[in-house]
């Protein structure tokens, strides 16, 4: 029998489940068949696979300064997961009230058609992207 969950709204009650970010080393090595997109911003090259109904990002840094390098580093591959927002500044506020800090606040993603985005960080859930809708 299935455990009783507990519900949380971290983000707001429109919130939805986007993509699960994986750090890899090489998107190409995966698959040389994957198209990337490269944001030199973020300082990562990306690409959206879909694994059994789930839509996985994979996140390769483009050179030892990004951030998922570190994440590579420490021997870690789950990196973050994503959820939409139609509004992406009442979310990050909303999150404030769950211990969630704004650590890179909204700016366009090269990856998200220029839609904004934003990472946040909890100390009990780990990091989080937002996307606006």
């Amino acid at each position: 029998m299935k455990q009783k969950m507990i519900s949380y709204n971290f983000f707001g009650s429109d919130a939805k489940l986007e993509h699960i970010g994986i750090a890899v080393k090489s998107i190409e090595k995966i698959d040389p068949k994957i198209q990337s997109i490269a944001d030199n911003h973020q300082k990562v090259k990306v690409a959206f696979i879909n694994v059994d109904g789930a839509e996985i990002e994979l996140v390769e840094p483009l050179g030892e300064d990004s951030p998922v390098a570190k994440i590579l580093e420490k021997g870690q591959s789950l990196y973050h997961l994503c959820f939409s927002v139609k509004n992406i500044d009442e979310a990050i506020e909303e999150s404030r009230k769950n211990g969630f800090h704004c650590i890179a606040k909204p700016v366009e993603a090269a990856a998200f058609n220029k839609r904004r985005i934003a990472w946040l960080f909890n100390k009990n859930f780990g990091l989080f992207e937002l996307v606006e809708s």
